[in-house]
């Protein structure tokens, strides 16, 4: 029979609480000067994929998904968003079905932004750190790694933002499967024996 494992003694002197350190490394910080650098070349060069992707996407009217009649177009405006290598903005179309009353706006649904939000892979990157770290310091982390300066409640919406999203999307699953007419997920790359490792515990 084993023996038992037995509590180490604690150390004469009491451990001292770990801290962040003040300064980041040096390497760290002549990648966050390379990247300060060339981030207005990024910026322009990540504007102009924009405005051809909006350009692309100009053409034709959506259909509204209840009715299914062609949407009308009040209005265009001017939307920004953040992102991680600075501000973009572009020409956003509204569209709207007077029957239904539905609208929508295709550009920011295609590019996956939300206007005025912190988007793309900073808001990702922020989530990250929102949960693997309390608020505070997952905002002295975003400076730290990401050279961005944000407070712990930017980093508390982003992370309720990123919530919500995973909760509608479960939602949406569980509807999904709950209905009788769903198809299952495919089984054909199943497969046919799964081994289960075996654990002792002592």
């Amino acid at each position: 029979m084993p023996s038992p494992h037995l509590p180490r003694p604690e150390p004469k002197t009491p451990p001292t609480r770990p801290v962040l350190a003040d300064d980041p490394p040096r390497f760290l910080l002549l990648e966050r000067e390379v990247e300060i650098a060339y981030r207005p070349q990024m910026l322009a060069a990540l504007q102009s994929k924009v405005d051809a992707f909006a350009a692309a996407a100009r053409g034709t009217a959506p259909v509204c998904p209840q009715c299914g009649q062609p949407m009308r177009c009040p209005n265009t405006r001017e939307v920004s968003w953040l992102a991680r290598c600075g501000c973009l903005h572009s020409p956003v179309s509204r569209y709207r079905c007077p029957p239904c009353r539905y609208e929508c706006r295709p550009l920011l649904d295609l590019l996956g932004v939300e206007p005025g939000r912190i988007s793309g892979a900073l808001a990702r990157l922020l989530a990250l750190l929102a949960t693997v770290a309390p608020y505070p310091l997952a905002a002295r982390l975003a400076w730290l790694l990401l050279g961005v300066t944000i407070s712990p409640m930017g980093i508390w919406r982003v992370a309720q933002r990123w919530g919500e999203a995973a909760a509608h999307h479960t939602d949406a699953l569980s509807r999904y499967h709950a209905d009788s007419r769903s198809i299952g997920a495919p089984t054909q790359a199943a497969p046919s024996t799964v081994r289960v490792p075996r654990f002792t515990i002592a």
